[in-house]
Parts: C-alpha cells; sequence; structure tokens
C-alpha cells in the first residue's frame, strides 16, 4: 500500500468510528499533515487551546477541552462549540487552538 492509500483508509476508519462522514475531509487532511510533521509533535500541539477575553487578550493556555473544562468550570460540549464556530463564547471567554492563535497577527507592545 502506498502512503496515499494508507491516509485514505486511516480517514474512513476514523470517519466510521466517530460515525461522522461529514468530517472525512477534516480527517484526511489531519492525517497527512501529522505524518508530514511527525505525529508526535503534530498530536501534542494540536489539542492544546487558549481562552481569550472578548478583546482578544490572553487568559490561558490549557491542554485540551477537558483540563480547559475543569479549570474555568464550563461545560466541554459548549468549548468545543466555541472552537468549531457553532458558538461565539461561552463563560465570557472565546477559545481557539493554539496552532490557529499562532497564525493570528498581532501588534508588537
Amino acid at each position: 500500500m502506498i502512503q496515499s492509500e494508507i491516509i485514505k483508509k486511516l480517514a474512513m476508519e476514523l470517519s466510521i468510528a466517530n460515525g461522522d462522514f461529514d468530517h472525512y475531509e477534516n480527517n484526511h487532511k489531519y492525517i497527512q499533515m501529522a505524518l508530514s510533521i511527525g505525529i508526535e509533535h503534530y498530536t501534542k500541539d494540536m489539542e492544546e487551546i487558549i481562552s481569550m477575553d472578548r478583546e482578544g487578550v490572553e487568559g490561558g493556555r490549557y491542554k485540551g477541552v477537558t483540563d480547559a473544562s475543569k479549570k474555568l468550570g464550563l461545560r466541554q460540549s459548549d468549548i468545543s462549540a466555541v472552537l468549531t464556530g457553532v458558538q461565539h463564547s461561552t463563560g465570557g471567554f472565546l477559545f481557539m487552538k493554539v496552532k490557529d492563535y499562532e497564525l493570528v497577527p498581532r501588534e508588537n507592545s
């Protein structure tokens, strides 16, 4: 099997396991990215998230949705909804994955 076939198979298996074929393309992209930059590096940074106030000022960094939920006393589903764009905020916080946050240009203070 060549690499592209393996990626397709893994993306399909992940979609089957999650029971959600709407995200097949995203699964495919993430698996491909993980293989290209190294799985250890990718999975470590992929889940880390940042909380921000409504002005976009960083409030904290968390290992993932579960960690943020426990530390902030918010529901995991609400934090996930903010991360996926279903909700704008929860508990007065905005959330963003670290890998996306680092791409946002900022003015130097």
